[in-house]
């Protein structure tokens, strides 16, 4: 009769540490389509002696990248948009984009997407002639912050294979491991306890 309530509190639990981490990370897919026009490598380094007023992640030859923003939470700074851009994206990839904060810093992150800034448009005092791909979000205040304070806020950018991100590859194949592990040192007995009612 204990057991069942027990399990109840442990299922709780884990839904409560679930609602904890999902309220510190928001995260949203893009896929690059087949036709958009990517730029060069070359013109990427000419690009990025541009761009020192946007922020960055570039997955030139790598399957991930992050960078970390700080945000200033007096009230005529929080609620303006914070801009990334992404450089080194492949065709017909999907990329997950998480943004990710401390739970000491009561803040909120909403309109997380993606914007297409198409080539000769001027954005933050730049343009390019290629379009390029910018994730946009808002920070919103949850409680009374102290003024100034700056908020550390990481954006990370992970290429996806077989609908999953590659950064939580390693953690399935711990997974797996274990599960198998226990097949092969439980299958012995499972199979004598068969065995056993013939």
């Amino acid at each position: 009769m204990g057991q069942p309530h027990f399990m109840k509190w442990i299922v709780a639990s884990l839904l409560l540490f679930i609602g904890y981490v999902h309220a510190n990370t928001e995260s949203i897919l893009y896929r690059v389509p087949h036709d958009f026009p990517l730029s060069k490598s070359r013109e990427n380094v000419i690009f990025e002696k541009d761009t020192k007023m946007t922020p960055s992640i570039s997955l030139l030859g790598e399957t991930m990248g992050q960078t970390t923003v700080n945000i200033n939470t007096t009230n005529l700074q929080l609620h303006n948009t914070t801009y990334i851009e992404l450089t080194g994206l492949q065709r017909d990839e999907t990329y997950q984009i998480k943004v990710c904060w401390s739970a000491i810093h009561p803040i909120s992150i909403i309109n997380l997407q993606t914007v297409i800034i198409p080539r000769f448009t001027e954005f933050q005092q730049t343009t390019s002639d290629y379009a390029r791909v910018v994730v946009k979000f808002l920070t919103l205040t949850d409680s009374y912050p102290n003024e100034h304070t700056m908020v550390p806020i990481q954006i990370s950018l992970v290429t996806t294979r077989l609908g999953i991100p590659v950064d939580i590859y390693p953690t399935l194949v711990i997974i797996v491991l274990l599960v198998v592990g226990l097949i092969i040192t439980r299958a012995p007995r499972v199979l004598n306890d068969v065995l056993l009612k013939f």
